[in-house]
């Protein structure tokens, strides 16, 4: 009991001076792993359930206080039932983020929009492009001033350029590295 008390005095005295760093010139670096459910329509009205599990990196920088701007590599993949089907898609792209809440809050709230191109294969040997846009909303939960746990809820829209998009509701998890620019 006395241990757990204490790890909360503690976890408390760290959460309460933390202060972010999302000022005019610091640096955004960091990733997301999310879970998305979306429906396949492949163009002809048949629509099919997918599972995708995207990663996807952050390296952005803060032109004023609370917005970044930056680039978004990502990797997801795809799996289909009918017909079984595994899709690997390589993208980047931009992407745009604003922090409402004020800088030194230890808990933030933000949205994120972004574009991304990508490359996709499947376990079939299809090869096409594809354009992703995607909207998202979260809270960062900083643990320190550089350091970050977000969670995130969004919509994503891909479309292939041979055929199909695919419409999504996604939640994701992730770290992200707010680091001070040297003065």
């Amino acid at each position: 009991m006395k241990k757990a008390i204490l790890s909360i005095i503690v976890v408390s005295l760290i959460i309460s001076t933390a202060q972010s760093q999302i000022a005019k010139s610091n640096w955004l670096i960091g990733g997301t792993a999310s879970l998305r459910s979306s429906n396949y329509d492949v163009g002809t009205g048949i629509t099919d359930k997918q599972i995708i599990v995207q990663l996807s990196g952050d390296v952005g920088y803060f032109i004023i206080d609370k917005f970044a701007v930056g680039l978004k590599p990502g990797y997801s993949r795809t799996e289909t039932k009918s017909p079984h089907n595994i899709v690997n898609t390589y993208n980047i792209g931009p992407f745009i983020r604003y922090y409402f809440l004020p800088k030194e809050k230890f808990v933030n709230v933000f949205s994120e929009l972004s574009y991304q191109y990508g490359l996709t294969k499947s376990n079939q040997g299809v090869s096409q492009n594809s354009n992703n846009i995607s909207a998202i909303a979260g809270c960062a939960v900083f643990f320190n001033s550089s350091v970050a746990l977000e969670f995130t809820l969004g919509y994503s829209s891909f479309s292939y350029n041979t055929s199909g998009n695919v419409k999504s509701i996604m939640a994701g998890i992730g770290f992200h590295f707010h680091l001070e620019k040297d003065k």
